[in-house]
């Protein structure tokens, strides 16, 4: 699962109890809370200590914070428990391998690189909500992509590697190009789909041995930040989303924003 927001969420918790799916390992793909060490011991808290749980960073993750202070501030509130706080990093769990990075995204879905960052810059929280640089600089579209491109190395890399069994990626920003026809000329709404997603489908399909190892796609790419629900394969790769979204804020919401969201939602790899 996804995009809880639990701080624009009352009323809704994780099922506990009889009511918690049988599970050995919980994804949690961005998108928790603020302060991603926050998140950290929401999930201590709430997920039994003998299942596992994997927890990508999300853009919300950094709100108020530098975005590396954060993560490091996760880690260690993580350090000897069963949440296991990554970025750009793997963990093996029995025979599978997570593969977990936030992504963020090229700005190059519709062809206009420049144009398409400028709209972001403009219209996104995620540009006046995080620092970076130890608190120095604010964190800006043009670090979202050196970001991005790091993690697409990282990612491709890991797929051109030998592995004992099902390999899982864990990103928080998309992965495939959206179904979204636009106007002519394109409206800035519609280009701030590319601070969303990114068409990294060619790592969906094998790749020959180019002198760095043939690349074999992953089993399962579980992904979030959109806040819908995806279930298809493409390629060789199935992609799943499972992103609560906002909600519900009483008094009088009873659900959330995305009504196809499932909190019990289980994958067998």
């Amino acid at each position: 699962m996804s995009d809880l927001h639990i701080e624009l969420t009352r009323g809704w918790d994780l099922p506990a109890g009889d009511a918690r799916p049988q599970f050995d390992v919980m994804i949690m793909a961005g998108d928790l809370t603020p302060r991603m060490e926050r998140g950290v011991a929401w999930l201590i808290d709430r997920v039994p200590s003998d299942r596992q749980v994997i927890y990508c960073m999300g853009n919300h993750e950094a709100y108020g914070e530098d975005i590396d202070r954060t993560l490091e501030k996760a880690k260690a509130a993580a350090a000897g428990t069963h949440v296991h706080a990554l970025e750009n990093e793997t963990v093996r769990i029995g025979n599978v391998t997570f593969v977990v990075c936030a992504l963020w995204t090229d700005f190059a879905l519709f062809g206009d690189q420049r144009r398409e960052m400028a709209i972001a810059a403009e219209r996104m929280n995620d540009f006046k909500k995080i620092r970076t640089d130890r608190y120095a600089q604010r964190f800006r579209p043009s670090h979202a992509l050196a970001r991005h491109r790091r993690s697409r190395a990282f990612l491709e890399a890991e797929l051109r590697k030998d592995r004992p069994g099902p390999l899982v990626i864990v990103t928080h920003h998309a992965c495939r190009r959206p179904e979204l026809r636009l106007s002519d000329p394109p409206k800035p709404d519609e280009l701030l789909s590319a601070a969303y997603y990114s068409d990294l489908t060619d790592l969906m399909v094998p790749a020959p041995d180019d002198g760095r190892d043939a690349l074999r796609p992953a089993d399962l790419w579980v992904f979030g930040h959109t806040h819908q629900s995806f279930d298809r394969v493409i390629g060789q790769t199935r992609l799943v989303s499972n992103a609560k979204g906002y909600g519900p804020w009483p008094p009088g919401e009873k659900t959330w924003e995305n009504q196809d969201f499932n909190e019990k939602l289980i994958i067998e790899i």
